[in-house]
């Protein structure tokens, strides 16, 4: 398998979640920088920008919507997630700073499937970026 090598920043407060998503998503050759508050999220984001914010919607405290335009003021190129409990079909984001909402309780394969897809479409310039079902 070759590496894909794009840097996935992953924001989840539950440090035995966060090590397992970084142990599938390191396996599918991404490289993974794991943290587990927004301060440590913001502070990856200044020192490593990524290519992806994946945010885990467990914690009821944190705005979603606020650290993604956080990130993206310091990574402007950044696609940010999140993923939920809920099924959203691979729902596009509202018109904020959220690109796409995915469902955490799909299949390993499925999900590094729309994470590739998220990474082909914004390589190709797509302006927007369509749902991934």
């Amino acid at each position: 398998m070759e590496p894909r090598r794009k840097a996935i920043l992953c924001l989840c407060y539950d440090t035995n979640i966060l090590q397992v998503r970084q142990m599938l998503l390191e396996h599918f050759g991404y490289r993974v920088l794991p943290t587990a508050s927004v301060e440590d999220a913001k502070n990856v984001a200044e020192n490593q920008c990524p290519d992806m914010l994946l945010m885990d919607n467990n914690d009821p405290k944190i705005d979603f919507e606020q650290v993604a335009r956080q990130v993206k003021e310091i990574c402007p190129e950044v696609i940010a997630v999140v993923l939920s409990p809920y099924f959203y079909g691979g729902r596009n984001g509202t018109a904020g700073a959220i690109d796409r909402f995915l469902a955490k309780d799909d299949a390993p394969d499925v999900l590094v499937s729309q994470i590739d897809a998220l990474f082909e479409k914004r390589a190709n310039r797509d302006d927007a970026i369509a749902p991934v079902i």
